[in-house]
């Protein structure tokens, strides 16, 4: 099995994903960030599946609902740079944080 690495930055979007699903509903927060992470590990034993998206700094990019993981291939699976909403100024957030 493949391990998945975190980034600083992909632990504070987990936590802000788990805060505000939570101010709604613990329960389903605590199942939404479980989901998160599985999907990191499926990734992580299938490395490549996604989209490649150059102009993100060729990182491959995979929805989970309205969540898009951003992540790259390492030597022992993956790291998952950013997790974001779909909604979001994608472009904008990796101007300001270069992964």
């Amino acid at each position: 099995m493949a391990d998945f690495n975190l980034t600083l930055l992909a632990q504070q979007d987990l936590r802000a994903i788990h805060d505000y699903i939570a101010a709604n509903n613990p329960k389903t927060a605590k199942r939404y960030i479980g989901t998160l992470k599985e999907k990191c590990q499926n990734l992580a034993d299938t490395p490549g599946i996604g989209t490649a998206r150059q102009e993100y700094h060729g990182l491959y990019k995979f929805p989970v609902g309205d969540y898009l993981i951003f992540y790259r291939a390492s030597q022992n699976g993956i790291e998952v740079i950013r997790i974001l909403h779909g909604s979001r100024d994608i472009e904008a957030v990796f101007k300001q944080t270069q992964p």
